[in-house]
């Protein structure tokens, strides 16, 4: 275990394998983990596209992410063998947010995959406090979603979903065919929305969803999720909450949108901005769902290729059409 391949990016748009050296000694609190299955993430396909201002070139992709750990670290806290996630965003822990035990709005957070190395890669070392033991009955590709679920399940803290409750999920992403799924097994009435039609089949296999295109959404609804992070959505979803309802904003716009201040004042509305997660009880409870429901989560995995095929997985994930894409480093073929 000397060499380590891993898909670096040099620019937007420019990508590949290279192998790097892998250091004999761990650094002081990092376990090395050798990466199984890692998801390729909307924000993965920003850094490939150059459209996050933040990021850092040139670096290793990827964040989502399942292994074994292979070298324990020196507190023993986790040993060889022990099947693990990562929570990809790094805190300061110093900072006057971190000390509030807010480390998800840390001001000095670095991001795995955008803003420092991650793991898309044979080996990958990681802070042991950003570690999370996978139960022993999860199966490797679906503790890949932990980490998009928990995303959702720290947004929906903000609000309190009643069962017979309606909500509109704009925008089937992965994170808003989370959110649909999630919204329904707390026993929501759920609305989910998208211009991709492609989108659109893949929601059909959750029959207990409703789908269509942006212009079936007519009602009011309890509760709005948006997830497209684009501003003709964000709009839209303050057009179809209901008085005293919520809109929980989960995609990220870097445009501009026209905020209807006076209908959110008058109609006791109210909105609320979420961002990642508080680990580790957001990726426990992603566990939960993800354990309690397996097949109900599955259906979103929609490819899983090869680490060798890396490019074709990445043209895939960037057609638009399919859910969540999985490169697989445990075959090369």
């Amino acid at each position: 275990m000397t060499t380590n391949e891993a898909l670096i990016i040099k620019s937007p748009k420019t990508f590949n394998k290279e192998l790097l050296d892998i250091q004999p000694e761990l650094k002081a609190g990092n376990a090395r983990m050798k990466v199984e299955y890692g998801g390729i993430c909307g924000s993965d396909l920003s850094v490939y596209k150059g459209v996050i201002s933040h990021a850092s070139y040139p670096v290793v992709m990827g964040h989502e992410l399942y292994g074994e750990i292979v070298t324990e670290d020196e507190d023993n806290t986790f040993y060889p063998g022990q099947k693990v996630v990562v929570q990809p965003n790094i805190a300061c822990g110093e900072c006057d947010l971190c000390q509030k035990g807010k480390k998800n709005i840390c001001r000095h957070k670095v991001s795995l995959g955008v803003t420092d190395n991650g793991g898309f890669s044979n080996f990958v070392d990681v802070p042991v406090s950003n570690l999370l033991e996978v139960p022993d009955d999860m199966d490797g590709k679906l503790a890949v979603l932990a980490e998009p679920l928990a995303v959702v399940v720290h947004a929906f803290r903000n609000i309190s979903i009643e069962e017979g409750e309606t909500v509109a999920v704009v925008g089937c992403g992965t994170e808003g065919m989370l959110s649909s799924i999630l919204a329904n097994l707390l026993g929501a009435d759920v609305t989910a929305v998208d211009i991709n039609q492609d989108k659109l089949d893949m929601m059909n296999v959750f029959q207990d969803i409703n789908s269509g295109p942006s212009s079936i959404l007519e009602a009011e609804y309890d509760h709005v999720i948006e997830a497209a992070g684009v501003p003709a959505s964000v709009e839209q979803s303050f057009d179809i909450v209901k008085p005293g309802g919520n809109v929980v904003l989960i995609g990220i716009t870097d445009g501009e949108i026209n905020f209807p201040a006076k209908k959110i004042v008058r109609s006791d509305a109210k909105v609320f901005g979420s961002i990642i997660y508080d680990f580790p009880k957001d990726f426990q409870r992603a566990f939960d769902f993800l354990r309690n429901y397996p097949d109900t989560f599955t259906p979103i995995i929609s490819e899983i290729f090869p680490f060798s095929h890396y490019e074709k997985a990445f043209e895939t994930a960037l057609s638009g059409r399919v859910g969540k894409v999985l490169l697989d480093f445990n075959e090369e073929e």
